[in-house]
C-alpha cells in the first residue's frame, strides 16, 4: 500500500503535479526559522529529486523538468518570503497595488534558478538505456551538485540574494551549526543537498542505504564537533564598554506619519535616558529609528546633545543610522545614502560625528529600483524613503568608532552575505573584532521574516568567531556571542532597552571568504566525476 501511494505520488503530472511541487516547496520551508523541522526539508528535497527522475528517461521531458524545479522553487520562495508583502502595506495605500506583482515577480525570478537546476539535472542524468529509473549513486551526486551550484549562483550574481540558503535549517548556536566555523553556511548547504539526495536513493531502493548512512555519519560528526566546541565555550568581555541597545515598539507606518515624528524621537530619547543611562558608554539606535536625514535635523541633534550631557559622568556616545545626501556633479540632484555613524558629545562643543559608513548592499525595490530609468518615470518610488533610488557605498571599510575595538558595520540585510565581513573591515587594516548590525525589521511585523534574519545573523558570528551586536526596529535585538548563541534579546513587540557587555572575539576560526570558493570547486569536481560515472553506465 505504501509503495503504491509512493509511486502515485511520484507520477502525478500536469497541473496537479505543478501544484504538488509548489506544496512540497512550501512545506520544505518548515526547516527554516522559527520552526527548524529540518527532516521535512530533507524529505521534500528528496521527493523533488525522485519526481525529476521520472523525466530522466526522455529528453522530450526537459520542459517538464524545468517546470518541476520551477514550481518547487516557487513554493519554497513564496512560503519563505511571503512576509515581504507587509512592507507594501506599511508603506501606504498607494503601494498596496504593487504588492502582488512584486511578491510574485520576485518569487518567480528566484524560482527560475531552481527551474534551471531541474533542467540541468535531468539533462546530465539522461541515459539511453533501461536504467531510466535513475537509481545510481551518480544521479544523487549530480542532483546535489547542480542544486548547490545554483544556490551558490543565487547568492552571488545580480548583487546576490542568499536568503534562506538550505544550510540555515540547522538553528545557529546549536551543535551542528558550529561546523560553519570551518565550512561556512555553504558547507552546510552542500551537506543538506547531499543528505537529501542520499535519502532519495534509500526511498527508491533500500539496498542503496550506504550513502545515506555515510552522510548521516557526517551529521553526527558535525554534532560531536559542535558539542565539544560548545562545552568549552566561555565568553570574556571587553573592559570599559557598556552598550545600551534601544528597542522601541513603533509600527513602521507610524514612522511615515509626519505628525508622529516628534513622538517617535521622544520615545527613543526616553528609552535611552531610562534607568541605567549613567552606566552606558555607548547607546545604539537601530536602522529606521528616526526617519529621514536625522543628523541634519538641528533641533533634534541639539536636544540629544543637551539630554545626553545631563548626567553626572561623561556622556555616552550615540551610534545611529541615518539617510544622508551628498552633492554630485549633476546639478540639483544629490546622491542619497543609507549611512551610520557615531556622535560624540562634549561640553561647550558641537557634537562630533565620526566618518560615515555607507551601506553597500542595497535592497531591490526597498532602496533602489532595478531598471530605475523606466520604472521611476512612471512614478514608482522606493519603499523605504520618498527619494528615488539610493546609491551604494563607495568603500568597503567601516569607520573607527570612538572608544570601541575594530568593528565591521553592517546595515540591515548586509549581514546575510557570507564573507561580507571580510570585505568590510576597519580602516586600520586590523581584523574586525565584532559586527554591529543596525536593521529595520518593523516592515515585516510579527512574521517569520525577522526570525529568519536573526538566524542568519547568528551564523555570521559562528563563521567569523566574533560577536554580533544587533539593534533592530521591530526585529530581534541583542548580543550574539562568537559561537552564535544569543546572550540576551528582545523580540518583535517588545519595548525597552538591553544593557550588555561586548564579548571578546575568538582568537581565530578556520572559515575565510575563499572557503566558499573551495567548496564550490569541490562540488564542481564532484559533478564532473558523477556525470562521467553516470554515462559509463550506458
Amino acid at each position: 500500500m505504501y509503495e503504491n501511494f509512493f509511486e502515485r505520488l511520484l507520477r502525478v503530472s500536469g497541473f496537479r503535479g505543478f501544484a504538488l511541487n509548489i506544496l512540497l516547496g512550501a512545506l520544505s520551508v518548515l526547516g527554516h526559522a522559527p520552526f527548524y523541522i529540518w527532516p521535512i526539508t530533507l524529505l521534500c528535497f528528496a521527493l523533488l529529486m525522485l519526481r525529476l527522475d521520472k523525466t530522466c528517461g526522455n529528453l522530450r521531458h526537459l520542459r517538464s523538468s524545468f517546470l518541476s524545479g520551477f514550481s518547487f522553487g516557487f513554493g519554497y520562495f513564496l512560503a519563505g518570503l511571503y512576509w515581504i508583502g507587509s512592507a507594501f502595506i506599511a508603506r501606504g495605500p498607494e503601494f498596496i497595488p504593487y504588492m502582488p506583482f512584486a511578491i510574485l515577480a520576485m518569487t518567480a525570478g528566484l524560482a527560475v534558478f531552481w527551474g534551471m537546476a531541474g533542467l540541468v539535472y535531468v539533462r546530465l542524468s539522461y541515459i539511453r538505456s533501461n536504467q531510466s529509473e535513475n537509481k545510481s549513486l551518480w544521479s544523487a551526486g549530480i542532483f546535489a551538485s547542480v542544486f548547490f551550484i545554483v544556490e551558490f549562483l543565487r547568492g552571488h550574481i545580480f548583487s546576490g540574494f542568499p536568503w534562506n540558503l538550505p544550510g540555515y535549517i540547522f538553528a545557529a548556536g546549536q551543535p551542528i551549526s558550529q561546523i560553519a566555523s570551518i565550512t561556512g553556511i555553504y558547507g552546510l548547504t552542500a551537506l543538506v543537498f547531499l543528505l537529501s539526495a542520499s535519502l532519495a536513493l534509500v526511498m527508491k531502493n533500500r539496498q542503496q542505504w550506504r550513502p545515506a548512512a555515510f552522510f548521516s555519519g557526517v551529521v553526527f560528526l558535525c554534532f560531536g564537533y559542535g558539542a565539544v566546541r560548545l562545552a568549552n565555550a566561555e565568553n570574556r568581555f571587553v573592559e570599559n564598554v557598556s552598550l545600551r541597545i534601544v528597542h522601541a515598539d513603533i509600527k513602521q507606518r507610524d514612522k511615515f506619519d509626519p505628525n508622529k515624528y516628534v513622538s517617535t524621537a521622544n520615545t527613543y530619547l526616553q528609552l535611552s535616558l531610562s534607568e541605567g543611562f549613567e552606566n552606558a558608554t555607548h547607546i545604539i539606535w537601530p536602522e529606521g529609528a528616526i526617519p529621514g536625514l536625522m543628523f541634519e535635523d538641528k533641533a533634534l541633534m541639539a536636544a540629544i546633545d543637551t539630554l545626553f550631557r545631563s548626567g553626572d559622568g561623561a556622556p555616552p556616545i550615540l551610534i545611529a543610522q541615518t539617510l544622508r545626501a551628498e552633492k554630485t556633479a549633476l546639478a540639483n540632484k544629490p546622491a542619497y545614502y543609507n549611512s551610520a555613524a557615531a556622535v560624540t558629545f562634549k561640553d561647550g562643543q558641537v557634537p562630533e560625528i565620526s566618518p560615515f559608513y555607507d551601506k553597500q548592499k542595497l535592497v531591490p525595490f526597498g532602496e533602489f529600483i532595478p531598471g530605475r530609468g523606466v520604472l521611476e518615470r512612471v512614478g514608482l518610488k522606493t519603499l523605504s524613503t520618498a527619494f528615488e533610488s539610493m546609491s551604494p557605498g563607495k568603500g568597503g571599510d567601516s569607520p573607527t568608532l570612538p572608544n570601541l575595538p575594530p568593528v565591521s558595520l553592517q546595515i540591515c540585510y548586509e549581514i546575510i552575505f557570507p564573507g561580507f565581513t571580510s570585505r568590510s573591515g576597519p580602516h586600520t587594516g586590523q581584523r574586525p573584532t565584532w559586527i554591529l548590525n543596525l536593521s529595520n525589521d518593523a516592515w515585516y511585523g510579527n512574521s517569520t521574516g525577522p526570525r529568519q534574519h536573526i538566524n542568519q545573523a547568528r551564523y555570521r558570528a559562528i563563521e567569523q568567531g566574533i560577536p554580533v551586536v544587533r539593534s533592530t526596529s521591530g526585529g530581534v535585538s541583542g548580543v550574539i556571542d562568537p559561537f552564535g548563541r544569543q546572550i540576551n534579546q528582545m523580540h518583535p513587540g517588545d519595548h525597552g532597552v538591553i544593557d550588555a557587555k561586548l564579548p571578546k572575539p575568538l582568537v581565530n576560526t578556520t572559515f575565510r571568504l575563499y572557503i566558499n570558493y573551495i567548496i564550490l570547486l569541490l562540488i564542481l569536481i564532484l559533478l564532473i566525476v558523477c556525470v562521467m560515472g553516470k554515462h559509463k553506465e550506458t
